[in-house]
């Protein structure tokens, strides 16, 4: 259940008061400036709670769109976890397996909405009836080496997905996270490795890519 109150504002307003002198020498006015604060409060209310408000004074919402090449990244996920748009912030749950996504239109473009979607779809995969992937099963406290670990994986995995769904334009932001943490990491190349591996096949299995082995036939 939601609840909307109103609420109560204060400003430290800061007055200028001018006292001119006139300075005969150089026939020009100078200004002195006095400084003083006056508090003033004003009640508001939530947009919810008023009627008959002018559409021009209403926050415009961003209009947002699907994207075919990664809703189709998305809806052909084998035993892709519930995605809810219940709260305002992007998880993994990964005790009651499934995604939570903030709306679309709080994002600042669709790009960014699915780029942070596939982050959460990799961490997915880490459960215990997909690819149980250790880092997420043994999940630490934040900012340790495994959660710095399966961090890592994640984003190196949404780069993967960005790629194959052809938006680029999340690059320069998910090259920076990584950077933070793999700082996390002291820069050791073992992790490197190891996110990159992990973070494949947490791609593969997302876009149903299945491993096969050629098969080596005894010369005759």
């Amino acid at each position: 259940m939601n609840f909307i109150f109103s609420g109560l504002i204060w400003f430290d307003v800061v007055l200028k008061l001018e006292n001119k002198q006139e300075q005969i020498d150089q026939n020009v006015e100078a200004t002195e400036q006095k400084k003083k604060s006056i508090l003033r409060y004003y009640y508001v209310f939530n947009v919810a709670q008023c009627e008959n408000i002018p559409e021009k004074y209403l926050p415009k919402e961003r209009e947002t769109s699907e994207l075919p090449s990664c809703e189709s990244i998305v809806k052909g996920m084998p035993q892709c976890p519930p995605i809810k748009h219940k709260e305002n912030s992007a998880f993994y749950n990964f005790k009651e397996d499934f995604v939570n996504m903030p709306k679309k239109r709080s994002f600042k473009n669709d790009e960014s909405y699915y780029s942070t979607l596939f982050h959460e779809l990799v961490h997915s995969t880490g459960h215990e009836s997909r690819l149980k992937r250790d880092t997420l099963m043994q999940m630490s406290e934040f900012g340790g080496e495994v959660y710095s670990q399966e961090e890592l994986i994640a984003e190196m995995g949404t780069c993967y997905l960005q790629s194959f769904a052809g938006i680029t334009s999340q690059f320069q932001q998910s090259a920076a996270y990584i950077q933070g943490w793999l700082g996390k990491l002291k820069g050791d190349k073992r992790f490197i490795f190891q996110a990159a591996k992990a973070a494949q096949k947490a791609t593969d299995f997302i876009l149903n890519i299945k491993e096969t082995k050629e098969e080596i036939k005894p010369e005759e």
